[in-house]
């Protein structure tokens, strides 16, 4: 019986520090905000809801959102198919996504 518990443990123990491991990513996608049915709230609001999602900024001015995620828990083109299921694909840009760590947190 403490084998068990001591395995059950040390399974614990793994889980969390392997998601202590996880780096956040931060994509830039382009949007056309041009469109006269855009609404940069709502690029906002359907990120927010995706799990894994961090944070949202909406650049107007440049035509682009940045999200910061979770690699874990969502990726890129999860977040670019939520988008395109809510009916915002055709507002998205033709410049070419970026990807990458996402900048370190200022305390």
């Amino acid at each position: 019986m403490k084998a068990l518990r001591m395995a059950i443990a040390a399974l614990a123990l793994t889980g969390v520090a392997g998601a202590a491991m996880a780096a956040p990513r931060q994509v830039t996608i382009p949007i056309d905000f041009t469109c006269p049915v855009s609404d940069p709230q709502l690029f906002e609001f359907v990120l927010k809801r995706q799990p894994g999602v961090l944070s949202v900024e909406v650049f107007f001015d440049e035509q682009w959102v940045v999200v910061i995620y979770d690699d874990l828990l969502t990726d890129q083109q999860e977040l670019i198919d939520a988008l395109i299921d809510v009916g915002l694909g055709e507002m998205l840009g033709s410049d070419p996504i970026t990807e990458g760590p996402a900048p370190e947190a200022k305390p």
